[in-house]
């Protein structure tokens, strides 16, 4: 929906007068009144998610017919007197209230709106719904200018859109988050075409051993405008932009590119563990992505593990228990990665095809002079042992810790008191073997 864009040709009309007017000529007129008596205005924009698909469905002229019905609505079940309403979009309609005392007024208004879209529309004999979302700006407190009053009722209502009450005010954060978002998306795009996202490796530690066996590839997306963008929020912009299938293709493809190189050229013949969030087991081309690029790199299945978090999805979601199920059948690791895991999880995420669950042991900061964290910890070795998943524990504090662990029956530790993550070469430098 697009503010601007159509404003000036929009028609507005007055509860009292139904001359067509330039909506922003009208939007200015009202804001000058305000100036000169003090009193507050407010714009709300609402997408009524409905006109486009009756379009689609019946045609425009039925979708014409509906528009005027919305207008009609929302000037006799919701504006007064001297308040305005615009057609913005296809889809989109502002209001003006000419003078409210404050926020709540214009937040009454926004629900008396919900309520009377909400009502059926009836198309023959077919009862058609709205899906309507309000977003509200406030003059002279968001602004003090039409087009922008405009553009932040119509950043509130994407916001809005994603929200139970289907309401929103304008907040200046939302604002910077809404365009952060679509930053991310475009720069996002741009990265993965030109191969420009990075990986760093932290070693994992064979604690039966006691020698590396594998790295977790760590996302470092940095972007020269942006700076470092986390991973999480790398996904989040990759899904909006409907990208997983490629940013997963990207990092995977460059971490078993790197772990190849390991092995070739410093003798480290190392697995290589990826984070993903559950959500991209929702993606229909994730186990095609997987299975070409173990081809390219002509990588074992077994030796690339599959990282989850979030994984309390996987409790409500028949795909993604799917997907994790096919991605067993390519042979892949499957790792439990989800720190904000209640234990009552395991429960459900028994049956599935987990071979190995990662714990935080940072909260264990001195397992010797705790006796309880300890059997705490021993206890959750034991029950993951029992479930038959190895063990990687992460946030280990030291050596001595590392010890205690390894007594306790770990298998792994991932650990940054050994040293940070690394880039490739660094970590061919510091753990190769043909050099020494």
């Amino acid at each position: 929906m697009s503010g601007d864009a159509s404003a000036g040709q929009a028609a507005a009309t007055s509860g009292s007068a139904a001359e067509a007017i330039p909506f922003l000529d009208a939007l200015r007129g009202q804001i000058e009144e305000r100036r000169g008596d003090g009193e507050n205005l407010a714009v709300l924009l609402i997408d009524s998610g409905l006109i486009s698909r009756i379009d689609a469905a019946w045609g425009y002229h039925v979708g014409d017919a509906v528009r005027n019905r919305v207008t009609e609505l929302l000037r006799t079940d919701v504006l007064r007197p001297g308040d305005l309403v615009g057609e913005m979009s296809r889809d989109g309609f502002a209001c003006v209230l000419s003078t409210v005392e404050g926020p709540a007024v214009a937040l009454l208004a926004a629900k008396k709106s919900l309520r009377a879209l909400n009502a059926p529309f009836w198309i023959g004999d077919d009862e058609i719904f709205a899906s309507p979302a309000i977003g509200i700006a406030m003059y002279p407190a968001h602004a003090d200018q039409a087009e922008v009053l405009l553009q932040q009722a119509t950043s509130a209502c994407a916001i809005a859109r994603d929200l139970t009450g289907r309401i929103a005010d304008y907040a200046e954060d939302r604002d910077n988050s809404a365009a952060s978002k679509l930053l991310y998306e475009n720069r996002l795009r741009t990265a993965v075409a030109e191969d420009a996202l990075e990986l760093a490796f932290q070693p994992q530690y064979d604690l039966r051993l006691g020698q590396v066996m594998g790295a977790e590839g760590l996302l470092r997306w940095r972007d020269p405008a942006l700076g470092v963008i986390p991973a999480i929020d790398a996904f989040a912009a990759a899904e909006a932009a409907d990208k997983v299938s490629d940013l997963v293709s990207s990092i995977l493809n460059r971490a078993l590119r790197n772990v190849s190189e390991f092995r070739y050229s410093a003798g480290l013949d190392l697995r290589i563990g990826v984070k993903l969030p559950a959500r991209a087991l929702l993606n229909t081309e994730l186990v095609d992505v997987v299975q070409r690029a173990l081809g390219t790199w002509s990588r074992r299945p077994g030796t690339l593990i599959l990282e989850i978090g979030e994984t309390s999805l996987l409790g409500t979601n028949t795909e993604a228990r799917e997907a994790l199920g096919r991605l067993k059948e390519v042979g892949v690791k499957l790792s439990i990665d989800d720190p904000n895991m209640a234990l009552s999880s395991l429960f459900w995420l028994a049956p599935m095809p987990f071979q190995e669950i990662k714990i935080d042991v940072s909260a264990a900061h001195d397992l010797a002079g705790v006796p309880k964290s300890e059997r705490i910890l021993q206890s959750i070795i034991e029950l993951a042992h029992h479930l038959r998943l190895e063990v990687v524990a992460v946030g280990v504090a030291d050596d001595a810790a590392a010890v205690r662990l390894k007594e306790l029956g770990c298998d792994y530790m991932q650990a940054d008191y050994k040293g940070p993550a690394l880039g490739p070469q660094e970590f061919v430098e510091r753990f190769g073997f043909n050099d020494r």
